[in-house]
């Protein structure tokens, strides 16, 4: 389990790593204040790139770690897709300088008349469809399966945020009309071959390139 702070991780693992770099800050979880007293530090100081937090305790589920660290944030909940046509081609979106999967944030509106949470995969897959259609153009889309969620923090308002991201990869005929949401900062929607891909790679976010990394390649 893996969760992105830019280009930096923090990873949850059941055995301390072996001969450690001095560019990790290695961490075993005994309690949420020492996980509190582990991010400050990390976040503080760029010369970590990973933040290991460990449990060798066989009564403490892995998932129960996760949840402790996350309890420290505020979490935010957003689903998108990765779309491909007939051709085998992957759209993206071209946002604040960075190459992008459209996605947004779930909420009530997304499943209407229906017992909704964040949490839930229903909720999800209506905020994806919807979010992919207002920033893309896209009318019609076929979602064909539930891939990896992804998770990363970042500071809004002098407060952490934790977002999960839950993707599904979809179908669209490449025949439809693009039009970039410009009022969401979006001037580029484009068709990319696999093979162009590398240059995505290069220049998007890391959680977008090991999500990518995962399905494509």
């Amino acid at each position: 389990m893996k969760i992105f702070l830019n280009d930096r991780t923090i990873e949850f693992h059941t055995v301390c790593p072996e001969n450690p770099m001095n560019t990790m800050l290695v961490v075993e979880y005994h309690s949420n204040v020492l996980l509190q007293e582990a991010w400050d530090e990390f976040s503080r100081y760029e010369k970590y790139r990973q933040l290991i937090i460990f449990t060798t305790d066989k009564t403490q589920d892995i998932s129960g770690v996760f949840e402790s660290f996350a309890s420290l944030f505020k979490i935010v909940y957003a689903a998108g897709g990765l779309v491909k046509n007939e051709k085998g081609e992957y759209l993206f979106i071209h946002r604040l300088g960075f190459w992008d999967l459209p996605k947004g944030k779930i909420d009530k509106k997304d499943v209407p008349g229906a017992e909704f949470t964040r949490k839930d995969i229903q909720s999800a897959r209506a905020a994806a469809i919807r979010e992919v259609k207002e920033e893309t153009g896209l009318n019609e889309l076929l979602v064909l399966r539930e891939l990896s969620a992804t998770w990363h923090i970042y500071l809004m308002k002098e407060r952490w945020i934790l977002k999960k991201t839950q993707w599904f990869e979809m179908e669209a005929d490449s025949g439809q009309t693009l039009k970039p949401q410009t009022s969401e900062g979006i001037f580029l929607v484009k068709w990319t071959s696999l093979k162009a891909i590398h240059c995505i790679l290069s220049h998007t976010y890391s959680s977008i390139r090991e999500l990518l990394l995962e399905v494509l390649f």
